[in-house]
């Protein structure tokens, strides 16, 4: 096959030429890239040079590998790569992409893949495209759902990685499938009231996590691991919080300094039947500042807003006065006592809670 061109409006899709090679050497040497790609590590100058010229112009020749410089319309730099490969059965195609870290986080390589995607559509018959990613690759889910996959599952031990298998997320693409994003929930963003704000939890928040989730005081409310350790903090922020973000039962977001940015506390939003509960923890360091009333308020307007929510319940033990007063400071009503409702943290038996609710 002749390598093929494809005008996306910001973009242009090109085949790999001579002069790229320097791109390729920056981006291989890129921690995200050699984190998750099967990219030769360390990457040298001979690796981008032999791909230039010898495996992209072959993969073409043999339909073995279609692969495109994604680079700006306006100024022909080079932005992101993505490539196209036979899978295990007829008609069924595989994507791979990467993002050079000057264009993340606008959108690049999601528009690129959908262009491919609708070229692969039209030109190659292709009757199902797959994206594979070892579990954790958060950055290349969200593209995927951006350019319309649809998550499928989790393949155990499905793929290798760096030469040890690993669990792999599956997603597919159909051609009758809609061209637009198939997150099952809304993008936060960076909702604030000025004093406090909300975002994703990042990595940069583990040692803190750590921190807040051994105090006893949090302990005593919720069933956290006791010692909390550093890799439980990893594992809830960087593993848990996303895999429910995904999946669409539990929206997770960082309560952060509206100015700092530094963690502060952290809020949840779990759904069920179209009703959101939220509940929510403050770092010792950052109590008796309003911390969980405002980002309670904050939560609870995005539930209400962007999925549209009819009701959001706070639930907290018959006990916890704190709790209850956050309840009241967010606006919350109070409804009653739901006997025997949740089991007891660090003890035999079940607690009552006390019931409150927004109703928009």
């Amino acid at each position: 096959m002749d390598p093929v061109e494809i005008n996306a409006g910001r973009l242009h899709l090109r085949p790999w030429q001579p002069g790229d090679e320097a791109v390729l050497l920056e981006t291989g040497a890129d921690p995200e890239v050699r984190r998750w790609t099967s990219w030769p590590d360390p990457y040298l100058s001979e690796h981008a040079e032999q791909f230039v010229r010898q495996e992209a112009p072959e993969g073409w020749a043999a339909v073995s590998s279609l692969g495109w410089a994604v680079c700006s319309s306006t100024t022909s730099e080079v932005l992101a790569g993505v490539t196209l490969r036979p899978g295990c059965d007829d008609g069924v195609w595989d994507v791979a992409y990467w993002c050079r870290p000057a264009g993340r986080g606008q959108g690049v390589t999601a528009e690129a893949l959908g262009a491919v995607c609708r070229w692969a559509f039209a030109a190659l018959g292709a009757a199902r495209l797959e994206w594979l990613a070892e579990v954790g690759n958060l950055a290349s889910r969200r593209v995927a759902e951006k350019a319309g996959f649809r998550y499928e599952g989790v393949l155990r031990r499905g793929m290798v990685s760096r030469g040890a298998p690993v669990d792999g997320w599956i997603a597919g693409r159909l051609p009758g499938d809609p061209d637009g994003d198939t997150a099952r929930l809304p993008p936060l963003g960076r909702p604030s009231d000025g004093v406090v704000a909300l975002r994703r939890l990042a990595a940069r928040d583990v040692p803190l996590v750590q921190q807040a989730c051994s105090d006893p005081a949090t302990a005593r409310w919720l069933p956290v691991p006791v010692p909390y350790t550093l890799d439980d903090a990893r594992t809830w922020a960087l593993d848990v919080t996303p895999r429910e973000w995904f999946d669409g039962s539990v929206a997770t977001a960082a309560v952060v300094d509206a100015t700092t940015d530094d963690l502060i506390g952290a809020i949840s939003l779990t759904l069920r039947t179209g009703i959101g509960e939220v509940g929510y923890w403050t770092a010792p360091w950052a109590r008796g500042r309003g911390v969980a009333v405002g980002a309670t308020r904050l939560l609870t307007t995005w539930g209400v807003r962007q999925l549209s929510l009819p009701r959001v319940e706070l639930l907290h033990d018959v006990d916890n006065t704190a709790s209850q007063r956050v309840a009241e400071k967010a606006g919350f009503v109070w409804e009653g006592v739901a006997r025997a409702v949740r089991p007891a943290i660090r003890r035999e038996g079940r607690v009552d809670m006390v019931v409150w609710a927004h109703v928009p």
